[in-house]
């Protein structure tokens, strides 16, 4: 099979052709020999690889019958082998014939298909605190991957930073089982207080009630941190205020904000001493 980003190299051009190569795209480096029977198992599954990547990495192919220096210089002592070279050092390799599910695993840790980088552009935007466009991302890589729990968790938590309450609860609610499952599971009540708050149109004589009130129609404006200075005046008062309800709503923002929040650490060693 014939791809532009297949090539065979030998000890001349290997400087070239892989290390200096291997800072613009990632080269997965193929050693073999025409005696070699597994190399006639792994190389055709490489190449067809290659080709369905379409440049996001190049094959180099090396016959270690040709090339005996190199493969010394690169300690070839039993093949096939494959190495993956990335800013001209070698990233990652294995010996032997991989199945195709473990070679694809592989391969994709190299290089990132367009929805790794589509979610990876999620989480930046959510990083930088623009929920709107990391909505949209979110929703155009679940459009073709519907149950992907990654971008229904990032999809949920742009929505909820947005004020979005009810969308947020729906996707909560019927979270599929994930890793992602159970930080889910902690949003959910703040999601659904959320929802609450903007059904319930009467005031509270109860000023603690009415604090947790004002605590959420601070969240649903984005306004986290004094939401939550709010609500750990009301666990100071009764900790168990709401059947704890107050406590889950304080988790759920804190999964919301994220552990890379510079705050969050705080605010968890706060509750904790509250709480215990």
């Amino acid at each position: 099979m014939t791809s532009d980003f297949i090539v065979d190299v030998s000890e001349d051009n290997f400087e070239f052709e892989v290390v200096n190569y291997s800072t613009r795209i990632p080269v997965v480096v193929d050693f073999w020999a025409s005696w070699c029977v597994p190399c006639r198992v792994l190389g055709p599954m490489l190449e067809r690889f290659t080709h369905d990547a379409d440049g996001a990495f190049r094959l180099a192919r090396v016959n270690v019958d040709e090339n005996p220096k190199l493969a010394k210089r690169l300690k070839i002592r039993n093949i096939p082998v494959v190495k993956a070279f990335v800013d001209g050092r070698i990233v990652s390799e294995f010996t032997g014939v991989l199945s195709e599910p473990n070679l694809r695993e592989f391969l994709s840790h190299l290089a990132p298909s367009p929805g790794d980088l589509l979610l990876e552009k999620g989480k930046g935007l959510m990083l930088e605190g623009n929920w709107f466009e990391a909505e949209d991302v979110f929703r155009e890589y679940l459009s073709t991957e519907p149950d992907h729990s990654v971008a229904l968790l990032g999809l949920a938590r742009s929505l909820l930073m947005q004020g979005k309450a009810r969308e947020s609860e729906l996707l909560l609610t019927n979270f599929p089982a994930s890793h992602e499952f159970n930080t889910a599971q902690r949003l959910q009540p703040l999601a659904k207080a959320l929802v609450w708050s903007t059904q319930s149109a009467l005031e509270s004589e109860d000023p603690l009630e009415a604090a947790f009130r004002n605590g959420l129609r601070l969240a649903a404006k984005g306004n986290l941190l004094s939401a939550m200075d709010g609500f750990l005046d009301i666990m100071r008062r009764d900790k168990h205020f709401r059947n704890g309800e107050v406590k889950d709503v304080f988790i759920g923002m804190l999964d919301l904000l994220g552990e890379s929040h510079p705050e969050v650490r705080q605010y968890r060693a706060e509750l904790a001493n509250l709480l215990f």
